[in-house]
């Protein structure tokens, strides 16, 4: 009898959990809701993802400023659409959808940059953004550097010399970029040309003078 109970009872709590969770059922949307994926910024020549696939809608319609844009595709049903710029400067992508008589709409302006003109000075705050246009480096990378550089300038007073600022710099590289060191090379040698070319001057002689041009390298790799 008493197993009779127990077997019933628990039969009752699963079908009252399958009622319940049958009743708390969200019924499926109704209305248009517009979800846009797209990056804010690009290079010239670079191409643009727009994604609106994870919208609810059942149509959509895309209008750009300028109307006179010739790189893009619309494609997937319009819930995708590719775009690359031939020259610097701001395009608008106005983008509509719609699902049972309601409409959603979403604005995004995508600037567009173009390469940085040639330094005029040997400020390496801006040869280093000039030289990363060339040879673009991964942005986590990069704030890591300068964080690396920053921190060695903050501890001046622990070096004596540009050798051993040196050395400090490039075990802090090789820690901080681990298996990308080789990839950086390039971009690390034209930095350590400009050092040596500096402390041959005469610019590199007291600590004041490496902690301002290690300062001068992170403002660099930032500005991008």
């Amino acid at each position: 009898m008493l197993r009779l109970l127990a077997s019933l009872a628990l039969l009752f709590c699963l079908t009252s959990t399958t009622l319940c969770a049958q009743d708390l059922e969200v019924p499926p949307a109704t209305e248009a809701t517009l979800v846009l994926h797209a990056p804010q910024s690009c290079r010239i020549g670079e191409l643009v993802r727009f994604d609106v696939s994870e919208s609810i809608a059942d149509s959509f319609r895309w209008l750009l400023v300028p109307d006179s844009i010739t790189d893009f595709l619309v494609y997937d049903e319009g819930q995708r659409a590719v775009f690359s710029a031939r020259a610097a400067g701001e395009y608008r992508f106005i983008v509509a959808c719609a699902k049972g008589g309601t409409v959603d709409v979403v604005t995004i302006v995508v600037r567009c940059i173009g390469p940085p003109a040639q330094p005029t000075t040997d400020s390496l705050a801006k040869w280093i953004p000039f030289w990363l246009w060339a040879t673009p480096m991964p942005q986590d990378q990069c704030e890591a550097l300068a964080a690396g550089f920053e921190d060695l300038a903050s501890r001046k007073t622990e070096f004596e010399d540009s050798g051993e600022w040196i050395k400090a710099t490039a075990k802090n590289n090789r820690e901080i970029l681990g298996d990308n060191l080789e990839a950086w090379k390039p971009m690390l040698d034209k930095i350590g040309a400009v050092l040596v070319k500096k402390a041959q001057s005469g610019e590199l002689s007291t600590p004041e003078d490496h902690a301002q041009i290690w300062l001068e390298v992170a403002e660099g790799l930032r500005d991008r």
